[in-house]
């Protein structure tokens, strides 16, 4: 975060303390992955894109609708009046606002909200990927493990419009405990927080409600360390990423593309070939030597240095019967 705007790294330290402290945990040896097919992998080789997919249309679609459920329980009750009486005292009504506006855009976030989702990655993990996440993929789909470098995820660089944020897997109370510590964080930092332009602290007090109710999921899926980057169009207009449909046999669904291209002058770094990929991980396959022998061909047409050695197999075993 050093290329940040200190007020704004200090607004994010009092208002998403978890997200500001696992923002700074990352550091340059730290490694995300995407899981996806390895159809999906070629694509994105072949035609230097990515793909943010809506919300809707993810592996679990009420993904989100658990984290919006949390904030209006939240809001609603008697838990959120701490928070409000103590960012009243800077701004009378403040609060108010940020949540109307919070409650204003609600259908834009559930109908109009893309992702990009990564997991944060373990060294020990390096040689098989992450058996819970392969065991998220359809039986005829072949998942691939894209290592990648961190560095293009925790830039800030707003003309993107897409913006990154550890997913939260907080039990109720958990998630109490958050807002109990946002309000104590605005106390012990009243000085800032009372020169803090009444704009800036409900645009604050939206954003922290929006990513809380986008990027939380039930505490069970914890094993998963998802990061997600989010744009939407209606709240984030963007010229970089373009919506397309995709296609006839996904049942054109909108989705939207990002290029994978640098722009050093708008702070955007390490998004191209070969920077890009560190390792790729071939899951559990029947093929997987195949599909590992087409990825280091694409990989090496893209200047991919030493391919051969980036691309390795789990060798986890393919199971051809369910338990029970």
């Amino acid at each position: 975060m050093e290329n940040w705007d200190p007020a704004i790294i200090k607004l994010l330290s009092i208002f998403m303390p978890t997200t500001f402290e696992r923002r700074a945990a990352i550091t340059p040896k730290s490694r995300f992955v995407h899981y996806t097919t390895s159809k999906n992998m070629l694509e994105i080789l072949d035609c230097d894109e990515i793909e943010f997919r809506n919300t809707r249309d993810m592996n679990d679609h009420q993904d989100v609708e658990i984290g919006i459920e949390r904030v209006q329980h939240w809001i609603d009750h008697s838990d959120s009046a701490a928070l409000a009486d103590t960012l009243d005292r800077y701004a009378s009504g403040v609060w108010g606002e940020g949540v109307t506006k919070f409650q204003d855009w609600l259908s834009g976030l559930r109908n109009e909200t893309y992702v990009l989702s990564v997991a944060e990655h373990d060294p020990a993990e390096n040689n098989t990927g992450r058996l819970s996440l392969w065991r998220a993929f359809e039986k005829e789909a072949v998942g691939v493990a894209v290592v990648v470098n961190t560095s293009p995820f925790v830039q800030l660089a707003d003309v993107l419009k897409a913006y990154s944020s550890p997913v939260a897997y907080w039990t109720r109370q958990q998630f109490v405990g958050e807002f109990e510590t946002v309000t104590a964080s605005i106390l012990n930092n009243e000085h800032f927080v009372s020169h803090t332009s009444r704009y800036v602290l409900r645009e604050v007090i939206f954003l922290m409600l929006l990513f809380a109710a986008t990027c939380s999921k039930h505490p069970g899926l914890r094993d998963e360390r998802e990061w997600r980057v989010l744009t939407n169009p209606l709240l984030w207009p963007s010229t970089m990423i373009t919506k397309q449909s995709s296609g006839a046999e996904s049942g054109n669904r909108t989705i939207y593309k990002m290029p994978l291209k640098n722009r050093p002058m708008e702070n955007i770094v390490g998004l191209e070939f070969p920077q890009l990929i560190e390792r790729v991980i071939i899951g559990p396959a029947v093929n997987a030597e195949a599909i590992r022998e087409e990825i280091v061909s694409k990989l090496a047409e893209k200047n991919v240095p030493q391919p051969a050695a980036k691309v390795i197999l789990s060798k986890l075993p393919v199971r051809v019967k369910a338990m029970g």
